[in-house]
């Protein structure tokens, strides 16, 4: 377990501190998010915006954030040409769960910071429960982080791989987007975490089934 951590910790470093030299991902975060919502505010001019729209924007913008800057991980190093050391100086399990965590960090980043900057622009959104909306957030970007990164080291040696990577990802994005407005929505609305339980239930348990398949399957797709 030991020597896992070490290599987990080895490739998340890695990611991280290549991340932070080129600044590629974080910089199309930042632009995409900070974007999107000035366009949306501007778009609005102060109008009343009911909650469902609300959520949907919430979504939106997270699931496009997501397709902007997560996918780029394994592709990344197929482009570079790194992917051959990776499988000589560390196991498959070590660079699954070390790119996650790095994508799962740039997800709750990036989708905390454009639901703040929603909120601030566009002031006729109100928060019934901002705890609420906090843990589904996190839920949320958690969820999709885990099904861009399966879906980019699946399409990381296709010749397409940017055009495959949003098409891919649809049919797996469905199942967590569904619970994820819904209890976006309870939290605008100002129910408690005990009203809106079970859809944060529901995306945790599909996230964990994604990454418990992924798990299983990872070797196979490593080593193809």
């Amino acid at each position: 377990m030991t020597v896992f951590l070490l290599r987990l910790r080895g490739v998340l470093e890695k990611d991280i501190r290549s991340e932070l030299r080129t600044r590629y991902g974080i910089t199309s975060l930042v632009l995409f998010v900070v974007t999107s919502v000035v366009l949306v505010a501007f778009a609005l001019a102060d109008e009343p915006l009911p909650r469902p729209m609300a959520v949907g924007l919430v979504w939106v913008l997270m699931c496009f954030t997501a397709m902007t800057g997560l996918g780029r991980g394994f592709i990344a190093e197929e482009e570079r040409g790194t992917m051959l050391y990776l499988r000589l100086v560390t196991t498959p399990a070590a660079v699954l769960f070390g790119k996650l965590l790095s994508n799962i960090l740039q997800s709750v980043l990036a989708n905390l910071l454009a639901v703040l900057l929603l909120l601030l622009f566009v002031g006729t959104i109100t928060v019934g429960n901002p705890g609420l909306l906090v843990l589904c957030v996190l839920a949320g970007s958690t969820g999709l982080a885990t099904v861009v990164t399966v879906i980019s080291a699946l399409v990381a040696r296709a010749g397409t791989k940017q055009a495959l990577l949003p098409v891919l990802s649809v049919p797996l994005l469905l199942p967590l987007v569904l619970p994820g407005t819904a209890c976006t929505l309870e939290a605008f609305a100002g129910f408690g975490l005990s009203e809106a339980g079970n859809n944060l239930g529901l995306m945790m348990a599909y996230t964990g089934c994604v990454l418990v398949v992924t798990w299983l399957v990872f070797d196979y797709i490593w080593e193809d």
